[in-house]
């Protein structure tokens, strides 16, 4: 702020130095103007090209600038300690959900694979049609959804008895309408659904969006994970939260346990029993099952909190019904994450490097006969495990798994549809009269 701008409501006071009545109210209103102006002008572009956000962060206006905003974090800040409890320091993407196109496109430009992959083979076959997200075929688990003119509208839900499929589907919602309004420019009207079960399309021949997909799954559109809203688990959370408490309390390499960490629920994937019987009494490994009591609670104590499992070097992450959930918070730690060979495809998949001078993961075989090899190699290699998790760093937390790169990623999702996608109806005819289609977000929540 110029020294001009910031004498306004000092000047402007003298006016009340005049005891006179007249000049005395209109003193007191110019000093509310002047603070007024004053406020305003902040939020105003800079000469240096940056606008002042509300919340006091500068929000850069170029690709160069962003990219000088990434920070690589392993370890916990100085104000972190026993007499100082300061906020973790977040990053520009920790908060930042009104990205323009341009800006989500110069910032996380390798973001969207998935999407431009639906794209193109809708292109070269056929357009989105109404009866293709016809959710009929589906019993439970899916959601038929329309934006129109900036508002998000439920169509139709199909939930079953056990509930957390609505918890999902409701925290998918939540983002699409956070999407919306954070939105700096107008989204296109579009109507579409979407599945909430770990296995979206058993036929592999709908087209809808979902969690995840096979390679033959060509039809499925893949939409951000629910979590990245709230996991309604008490080991877990929202989002956001879970990230800042990760940063608070991550701890340098060579302070972190020197163990392979992973647990889970052993019944869902063959996978996992694997993983057991290979990690049984072995010195390098933190390996257990745990048992679900309900739907959000575990049973007994050898459970560990998403944010404890970065106190571990290694974390090592399988798939569950279908793909599991757990990675991205996997990738928040500035730990090495080790995982076997995937049959699931998430949005984020192609960015994992498991070789060269870019590595940020560790792969295995699926049936982990590699694993302790692996591990153990980087137990006596702690340069090579720091350079892979700073790679990791990099990539996903402080980039492309983001708050921001998340809307970024939603909006370039809705936008692609409704290029490939049938122009909606927003109003339909009832009792002789219109009325908007659906129900509104608002009202449905």
């Amino acid at each position: 702020m110029s020294e001009r701008k910031a004498m306004a409501p000092l000047l402007c006071s003298q006016t009340l130095l005049s005891s006179h009545p007249l000049r005395v109210s209109c003193g007191i209103a110019c000093v509310t103007l002047a603070f007024v102006l004053t406020f305003v002008l902040t939020l105003h572009p800079s000469e240096q090209g940056q606008s002042l956000l509300f919340d006091g962060h500068f929000r850069p206006k170029t690709p160069q600038e962003y990219e000088g905003r990434l920070q690589i974090h392993t370890g916990v800040p100085e104000e972190h300690n026993e007499t100082n409890f300061a906020e973790p320091a977040l990053k520009p993407w920790d908060y930042e959900y009104g990205l323009s196109s341009a800006e989500c496109n110069a910032s996380f430009k390798e973001l969207y694979r998935e999407i431009d992959r639906a794209v193109a083979l809708k292109k070269k076959r056929t357009y989105v049609t109404p009866m293709d997200i016809d959710i009929s075929w589906k019993e439970t688990g899916a959601v038929r959804a329309l934006i129109y003119s900036q508002k998000l509208y439920i169509i139709e839900a199909k939930f079953s008895g056990a509930g957390y499929q609505r918890t999902r589907a409701l925290s998918i919602l939540h983002q699409i309408h956070r999407a919306i309004t954070t939105s700096p420019s107008p989204l296109p009207n579009i109507e579409f659904s979407f599945a909430v079960s770990d296995i979206a399309d058993p036929t592999h021949s709908h087209t809808i969006w979902a969690l995840s997909r096979l390679l033959m799954d060509e039809n499925t559109w893949l939409m951000p994970d629910f979590g990245y809203w709230s996991w309604p688990l008490e080991l877990v959370g929202t989002y956001e939260q879970i990230r800042a408490e990760m940063l608070a309390s991550e701890a340098d390499w060579e302070d972190k346990i020197p163990k392979a960490l992973w647990r889970g629920a052993v019944k869902t994937n063959p996978v996992r029993g694997t993983l057991m019987e290979v990690t049984r009494g072995k010195s390098w490994a933190d390996v257990d099952a745990v048992t679900w009591k309900n739907r959000t609670e575990v049973a007994g104590s050898n459970a560990v909190s998403m944010v404890d499992h970065c106190r571990y070097q290694f974390l090592v992450h399988t798939e569950g019904r279908s793909y599991s959930g757990r990675g991205k918070y996997l990738l928040n730690c500035a730990s090495v994450v080790v995982a076997h060979k995937s049959e699931w495809i998430e949005p984020h998949q192609h960015l994992l490097i498991s070789s060269g001078e870019h590595q940020n993961f560790v792969q295995v075989e699926r049936d982990f006969s590699d694993l302790e090899t692996k591990v153990e190699e980087l137990l006596d290699d702690p340069e090579r495990a720091v350079a892979i998790t700073r790679n990791s760093v990099a990539t996903f937390r402080d980039r492309y798994l983001t708050p921001a790169a998340q809307a970024c990623y939603w909006r370039h999702l809705i936008r692609s549809w409704a290029e490939v996608s049938f122009k909606p109806k927003g109003w339909e005819v009832s009792d002789g009269g219109k009325r908007r289609r659906g129900t509104p977000f608002e009202t449905f929540v």
